[in-house]
């Protein structure tokens, strides 16, 4: 990749995640990574052409990780493959909270870049967890159940807490009252817990229905 390329790339990822995508402008851009417009017009064209191409270099990493931690092979049982992936995921999230917080603001701000890559990720990684979640199922140790429920509850309980929290900064309007439960929320390791509680509470038990 040409260096002003990626130097505009890498400006633009660290505006983003301190600002957002919606808090990132050309104009700021181009004056941080000390270029002109016509340069960033050179390489990218316009701003959505950009920022397409500045999230999903910063996702693909991310995703190759998950994949790579998934195809391992060396995992007792498809749930053990889960729940791999699934620690891997929340080490993710805890990298990047800040940038995927500001994501899906941007997202609800009605950001098009933002909502273009987040209408893609069904075929993505949470694709990954689902025929994860489906293959626990068919050898048994997950409960029976819609696939796509049991996803949403563990995503939703393990690592959406960490999102939401943003890596502390995007809950800072919280009175010190609020630090028990900031302190939980965005905690890695209490997120590893409550995974522990939820594939605890829904392995499938002799009796149940396959």
């Amino acid at each position: 990749m040409h260096p002003t390329r990626q130097k505009l790339l890498d400006t633009g990822l660290a505006i983003a995640t301190d600002k957002g995508l919606r808090g990132l402008t050309v104009r700021e851009l181009a004056a941080a990574a000390e270029v002109n417009l016509g340069t960033f017009v050179y390489h990218f064209g316009n701003r959505d052409a950009f920022i397409d191409e500045l999230v999903e270099l910063w996702y693909a990493p991310l995703f190759d990780e998950l994949k790579a931690v998934a195809a391992r092979g060396t995992y007792p049982s498809a749930l053990a493959t889960f729940e791999a992936t699934m620690v891997a995921v929340i080490a993710l999230v805890a990298r990047q909270r800040s940038f995927i917080n500001h994501l899906f603001g941007d997202a609800l701000s009605g950001e098009s870049a933002a909502q273009r890559f987040l209408l893609s990720l069904p075929r993505r990684h949470p694709l990954l967890l689902l025929e994860q979640v489906q293959k626990a199922q068919v050898e048994g140790s997950l409960v029976a159940g819609n696939p796509l429920q049991l996803m949403i509850f563990i995503m939703g309980s393990v690592g959406l807490p960490l999102v939401i929290a943003g890596g502390g900064r995007q809950l800072g309007w919280l009175p010190p009252e609020a630090a028990p439960f900031l302190s939980q929320i965005d905690n890695p390791e209490a997120a590893r817990q409550r995974l522990v509680w939820a594939l605890r509470g829904l392995r499938r038990s002799e009796g149940d229905p396959a």
